[in-house]
């Protein structure tokens, strides 16, 4: 049988990942416009804030299980038995759930006592403490147990499934109200979880009965290490992520300013989640830290690293180009007719986005290599951003203190981890030149858009692709592709698309 992380098994999970993708991305985008229409702006205000609110206490409440999965469960599928496997997912599951059980009954003492925030109305209370168990038990088995045991195919089917749910809860609403899209995510998140449930199930089923000979299991001291260095840095991580921001920022702004803010939030957030850099990183993260333990190769987790990182930033570039002279048209078709005065957020946080997936791709080699107490440490050195945005406040930055601390907090992470890598022995190249050219292709690119004439969808589709195109040739020209990202795409697509010199 083919073992799980080896080529072939990649290849076949970047295809499964891709074809689950594709009708993903149109209903997460479906989803989002349409909440955009059927809600009122207060409606959908609300239902941001709601939906922050769960996201940040699915954070702060993990306690790093979240990375004892990704971490170890690569290991124990390779070497251990099907029984200390299934053991450590269930143990994973019972704690998420208990913990998040205890949270959610802390939000309903809440608003029994009166105490909630104005930010958070009364009415979505109890359906927010139900979701937050569900989501967060679900989020363990599907996006942390699945993707670690390489099963994108049953990983995307419950995603596409989920989406679907809601976004024909939707149309069926034809108008409706936060509690009611609520009640929707709540609906299909059983059914995710369910589902994620029975997969892992006939899975586990198919493991070998016994352990490798002489292969002990990771013991408590190392699981504890990984959850713990990574729940630190994740704290800092949760304080400064768009759902804290957003939480804070709804004292002082009203409904319709969070709902434009959470809509380019989450917009942006569409984007980063389907760049094919992302597709690629989401499958071989797996495959990265599998490898890793087996070969203890860091020339080739960090060939990957880097290679994931250019295909993510060469997808970034057009879509920040098109975001800068386009966005206002591109906001108002995807919310319709709403929220187009927000394109300079929306541009200034696409750009945001490369030092966001630089940090995920850094997390996850700092992790295989095992420093995770210099990743905790840089997290922590982050918090020196907070006060600086304490003292200008919400009042004086408005809107634009999501993109200060979001910018803050990513500078200051990358720059001490890469800068505590080098210390350590681990090269970790920034690319610099390889990034002039990257920018000035884009540069060019988005100069020839913007000289474009004519107005209106049709403008800017034509200029979308005239942008793309000049892109292309500017980085084919400039030789942006070097001899060894053709090597790693071949090794993925398993042919010779690419010719290697020799």
């Amino acid at each position: 049988m083919t073992a799980p992380y080896s080529g072939p098994q990649t290849r076949r999970n970047i295809a499964a990942f891709l074809v689950g993708k594709v009708p993903t991305a149109v209903l997460t985008a479906s989803v989002l416009g349409l909440s955009a229409r059927v809600l009122p702006a207060a409606e959908f205000g609300h239902y941001v804030v709601g939906m922050a609110l769960v996201e940040l206490v699915l954070g702060l409440s993990s306690f790093g299980l979240d990375w004892v999965l990704l971490r170890f469960l690569p290991e124990y599928r390779l070497r251990g038995s099907r029984q200390a496997l299934a053991r450590l997912v269930v143990t994973v599951a019972v704690c998420r759930m208990l913990l998040l059980a205890v949270v959610a009954c802390s939000l309903l003492l809440a608003r029994g006592a009166g105490v909630l925030p104005a930010s958070v109305p009364p009415e979505l209370a109890g359906v927010l403490a139900i979701l937050l168990v569900v989501e967060g038990v679900m989020r363990i088995l599907r996006d942390n147990s699945l993707e670690a045991l390489a099963l994108q195919s049953r990983m995307q089917l419950v995603t596409v499934l989920r989406g679907a749910v809601i976004a024909c809860a939707l149309l069926a609403m034809g108008s409706g109200t936060a509690r009611e899209l609520l009640l929707a995510e709540l609906g299909a998140s059983i059914g995710a979880l369910l589902l994620s449930a029975g997969f892992l199930f006939h899975a586990v089923r198919g493991l070998p009965m016994h352990a490798q000979d002489g292969w002990q299991p990771p013991d408590s001291a190392q699981m504890r290490s990984v959850a713990l260095h990574n729940y630190a840095s994740g704290i800092v991580e949760y304080l400064y992520s768009p759902s804290s921001l957003i939480l804070l920022l709804a004292r002082s702004q009203g409904p319709e300013a969070m709902a434009g803010l959470g809509f380019v939030l989450r917009l942006t957030d569409i984007i980063r989640n389907y760049m094919p850099g992302m597709v690629i990183f989401s499958v071989v993260r797996s495959r990265m830290i599998g490898a890793y333990a087996g070969n203890r190769d860091y020339g080739e987790l960090q060939r990957w690293a880097h290679f994931v990182f250019k295909v993510s930033a060469l997808s970034l570039l057009p879509v920040l180009a098109v975001a800068a002279v386009y966005g206002d048209l591109v906001l108002q078709l995807a919310s319709g007719g709403r929220f187009g005065e927000y394109r300079l957020l929306f541009a200034v946080l696409c750009g945001w986005l490369a030092l966001r997936l630089h940090r995920l791709i850094l997390n996850v080699v700092c992790n295989a290599v095992g420093l995770m107490g210099m990743w905790a440490l840089a997290s922590l050195c982050s918090l020196l951003v907070l006060p600086l945005l304490a003292w200008l406040g919400s009042a004086t930055l408005g809107l634009w203190l999501v993109p200060a601390a979001l910018l803050g907090n990513e500078l200051i992470v990358n720059g001490l981890v890469v800068a505590g890598m080098r210390r350590r022995g681990f090269a970790w190249p920034l690319g610099l030149r390889w990034w002039a050219r990257a920018l000035l292709a884009i540069g060019a690119a988005a100069g020839v858009a913007w000289l474009l004439p004519g107005q209106g969808v049709l403008a800017a589709a034509v200029g979308t692709l005239l942008l793309c195109a000049v892109f292309a040739v500017a980085l084919l020209l400039s030789g942006a592709i070097d001899e060894k990202d053709r090597q790693l795409i071949n090794r993925v697509l398993g042919r010779q698309l690419l010719r290697e010199v020799s």
